[in-house]
């Protein structure tokens, strides 16, 4: 469920149309051009800092030509093919137009084109040019979980002529086993499973080692007639896949002009429905607008489907970072509550994907990827409990009792699991830990790996495969506090009474053992505390504002907390919610991960914190501060980065951060 601050909220029209305006309005996708840069030029296979388009979970991806890219007019840059670890661009241009005269068979310069324009609208790429008096406009969209189409519209404006029009492209060496030629289509196998293939409605296709071309029967185009052609392109992962999308390909090419209808009226209903919230006079509200519908796109590009090693569709961290090919558990959860608005299912099938690798013991693997023979499961840890919240937000959106009684059993399997493997002297008070005895994999659990909380931490046994550190992580406990209040809420709608009750009075009773033990009223913060001494370990960093966020704090100590987060020297920085106290000698934003850099979901924590205790000014400063310091968040076409200097303010680490964009999503 989007969460809505109080004053905060984004303001927005509704929109309706099912073709492209000639003009824009307010009411379509075509209000938002270009609110990422996804143009570009590929000279090799292995690239970084790709920004690009894809859609609807499909592994590949693809860019705008930038715009004085004389010699690729007439194509699309790509596609990128997303693989863990061995992400790779297939072609520097793979599917590219090419216009005869058919009478003499003379190949049109398309590099003389005029009014050339390259563009960027949620869900679709665009290129428009003119040529010999023929225009042209290009459009290239997701039709499904694999497959991308390419249509060519051609407006002959001169007296009747008779052309030959046709598809081209290359691709690197490097990129491929082999290189074939089918019926009606050109195959390239990336490896002894993985395959790209382009369909066409033609049978002439003419190859070698590294390039094709496609000849489409003559056409007579009579003077303003308009004239489509398209073709469509996939990337699949074993031959019962080539085989299913081959047949869903070639009947799309028939349906080019459906398919693009189908394709805007599912945008517009994104952007409808991102842009039904209060206006604000007080913002923005151009900026704001434009930051949720790259926030949406961030989310929709990261989206990948089902595949090998992954059994239900997610979004992964980021596209454009190769070791992001992957779910991790808390991303997940996040994802999940911010995307159930606009697409139910995915959201759904986000949760279903993390407990598919849930063990017979209750515990969730911390992340998992496609091809787990290139890097396995990570079973050393798993991540901190907000799988009852997201659950129970989806359910909300969705309405999917089905869904609730499927995942209720195993939210209560996971959830007991924390107190049977991480509760070392089960006094009810929990630990992160690890199953392989490691302190790293026990930082890896909290998601704050090298957090200063956590440096003279010590590992100990609890069991077979069962190790916690030695101390009470307030996070970690405030997140059970609230996950067992949504198993109550469950437990509500499902009408188990037993499990209602039961979950009630233990929220009741951690909430008081997290009040009396974890805070501080010398310095009015919450803190870890160590296990045997129950010493609090005084280092200040975003769990101490779990407590807020999860609403196990008094009301007077929240006010003390708030005066934490509020103070310049230690929270409220140039771009405030670093994930360590600026006053802090081991403050190290540059190079410290969790060390100082602001992380959005932390920063979104602690404004809804703030929120829930009636800080709502405070929380409608720090929220717009923000936002509006971070560099390139609100203002341009710069991608959403995974975390941000809290004095530079400039992003940081890696591009295209899907919980960053989730939680601006959540929070406005």
């Amino acid at each position: 469920m989007k969460k809505l601050i109080t004053g905060l909220v984004i303001a927005l029209v509704l929109l309706s149309c099912q073709n492209e305006p000639k003009t824009a309005t307010a009411t379509n996708r075509y209000t938002y051009p270009d609110v990422l840069n996804v143009k570009g030029t590929v000279t090799v296979p292995q690239q970084y800092g790709v920004s690009s388009f894809s859609d609807l979970g499909t592994w590949h991806s693809f860019s705008l030509i930038k715009d004085d890219n004389k010699q690729q007019i007439g194509s699309f840059v790509g596609p990128y093919l997303m693989r863990q670890q061995q992400s790779l661009w297939l072609s520097p241009s793979f599917i590219g137009l090419q216009i005869k005269d058919a009478q003499d068979g003379s190949i049109w310069d398309l590099s003389k084109a005029k009014n050339v324009s390259n563009t960027f609208y949620p869900g679709l790429l665009k290129q428009s040019f003119e040529v010999n008096q023929v225009e042209v406009n290009l459009y290239l969209y997701s039709i499904n979980e694999r497959s991308t189409i390419i249509t060519a519209e051609l407006v002959n404006t001169a007296t009747e002529r008779e052309l030959q029009l046709g598809w081209k492209g290359s691709i690197f060496a490097q990129a491929f086993q082999s290189f074939d030629a089918g019926n009606q289509s050109v195959q390239v196998n990336v490896n002894e499973t993985e395959t790209a293939q382009l369909v066409f409605d033609s049978n002439e296709i003419s190859i070698d080692d590294s390039t094709y071309l496609v000849n489409l029967a003559p056409v007579t185009l009579a003077k303003d007639t308009k004239h489509t052609i398209s073709a469509v392109f996939s990337y699949t992962f074993n031959s019962e896949e080539l085989e299913k999308y081959t047949a869903l390909n070639t009947y799309a090419l028939k349906n080019s002009d459906a398919l693009l209808s189908k394709n805007e009226k599912r945008w517009n209903g994104y952007i409808e429905n991102l842009m039904a919230g209060s206006d604000d006079a007080l913002l923005d509200i151009d900026t704001y607008d434009k930051l949720g519908v790259k926030a949406l796109l961030t989310l929709i590009h990261n989206w990948r489907s089902a595949a090998g090693d992954i059994y239900h569709q997610g979004i992964v961290p980021s596209y454009s970072a190769t070791y992001f090919q992957g779910l991790w558990a808390w991303d997940s959860w996040k994802h999940a509550v911010a995307i159930a608005p606009f697409e139910g299912e995915l959201a759904k099938d986000q949760i279903r994907a993390m407990y598919d690798y849930q063990n017979e013991e209750g515990m969730i693997a911390d992340c998992f990827f496609r091809d787990l023979s290139i890097e396995g499961v990570n079973w050393r840890n798993t991540k901190a409990p907000l799988s009852g919240w997201c659950i129970y937000e989806v359910y909300e959106q969705t309405q999917d009792i089905e869904f609730l009684k499927e995942l209720y059993p195993k939210l209560l399997k996971y959830h007991e699991w924390w107190y049977i493997n991480r509760d070392h002297d089960k006094n009810g008070l929990c630990e992160y830990g690890s199953t392989d005895g490691t302190r790293i994999a026990a930082a890896w659990e909290s998601g704050m790996d090298n957090a200063v909380r956590f440096d003279d931490a010590v590992i100990i046994e609890n069991g077979n495969g069962a190790y916690s550190i030695n101390q009470e992580s307030v996070d970690l406990n405030a997140y059970l506090a609230q996950e067992k209040r949504y198993i109550q809420k469950i437990a509500r709608v499902l009408g188990d009474v037993d499990n209602e009750e039961k979950y009630g009075q233990e929220a009741v009773a951690l909430t008081k053992m997290i009040q009396d033990v974890m805070y501080c009223p010398e310095d009015g913060y919450y803190y870890d505390v160590e296990l045997k001494s129950q010493k609090k370990i005084q280092i200040q960093g975003p769990e101490g504002w779990a407590p807020l966020y999860n609403q196990v704090a008094t009301a007077e100590q929240a006010t003390e907390v708030v005066k934490v987060i509020m103070d310049t020297k230690r929270f409220n920085t140039p771009m405030p919610f670093p994930t360590l106290s600026a006053a802090h000698n081991k403050f190290n934003p540059e190079k410290g991960y969790w060390r100082g850099p602001v992380w959005l979901d932390q920063a979104y924590f602690g404004i809804v914190g703030m929120n829930n205790y009636g800080f709502e000014a405070e929380a409608r400063q720090m929220a717009v501060k923000m936002v509006e310091s971070a560099k390139g968040l609100a203002h341009t076409q710069e991608p959403i980065r995974e975390n941000y200097h809290p004095l530079t303010k400039e992003g940081l680490n890696a591009s295209h951060f899907s919980w960053s964009a989730a939680h601006i999503l959540m929070l406005f």
